[in-house]
């Protein structure tokens, strides 16, 4: 059943749900002490990943919303299992930070970036038909996109190898690359059509 006019108020929720993780992220900082600077220190850099993290997932989110029209109720449902994901992010982030020479916090971590990454996944893949229109390009966007999930669960799976005997190399690692990715990466970007008629560029950026 098509929801139609109401994907603004989905858009407008998403958005003050991820507003939400962010600024409770960044009340987590503690203030600095002359006795504390390395806690300081250490919980400024846990904010600076949480934060761009979450924040090219929106980017994603928001050019996802720029090409669809309309939502469906199932593609509702796959935004809130998104959100759900992406607001675990920061608590995860800080719990590996904290212990970094822990296996289970990194394992933890990779299993959340790989929940986040398929919920997204999940509402992009429901999103295509919402935006452009014939099934052949809808199946070939589709499988370029699986195959290009299918080399990132393999890079994370990897990574959470490593984290069993290297705990701290691989959160280096987990936590690195999206934030490098978001300024130099792009890991999906392809063209929606719609009648025909190229529109605008989306990128998956993980």
């Amino acid at each position: 059943m098509e929801i139609t006019g109401k994907k603004l108020r989905i858009e407008l929720f998403s958005d003050a749900v991820i507003a939400i993780v962010i600024t409770i992220a960044a009340l987590e900082i503690p203030i600095p002490h002359s006795t504390d600077y390395a806690g300081f220190l250490g919980s400024l850099l846990t904010f600076a990943i949480s934060f761009f993290i979450v924040a090219g997932y929106w980017n994603n989110h928001r050019k996802l919303f720029e090409q669809i029209k309309k939502v469906t109720e199932p593609f509702v449902i796959r935004n809130t299992c998104f959100l759900f994901t992406l607001v675990l992010l920061p608590f995860f982030t800080s719990w590996s930070m904290e212990a970094a020479d822990k296996q289970l916090p990194t394992i933890a971590y990779g299993v959340l970036l790989i929940a986040v990454n398929s919920a997204f996944s999940s509402l992009f893949k429901a999103g295509i038909p919402l935006a452009m229109e014939g099934p052949i390009k809808q199946k070939q966007l589709k499988q370029l996109y699986a195959k290009r999930e299918r080399l990132y669960y393999g890079i994370i799976l990897l990574v959470m190898i490593i984290g069993w005997f290297v705990p701290s190399i691989a959160l280096l690692l987990f936590t690195g690359v999206p934030i490098l990715s978001y300024f130099f990466r792009t890991n999906m970007e392809e063209p929606f059509r719609k009648n025909g008629r190229r529109t605008k560029n989306f990128r998956q950026i993980k």
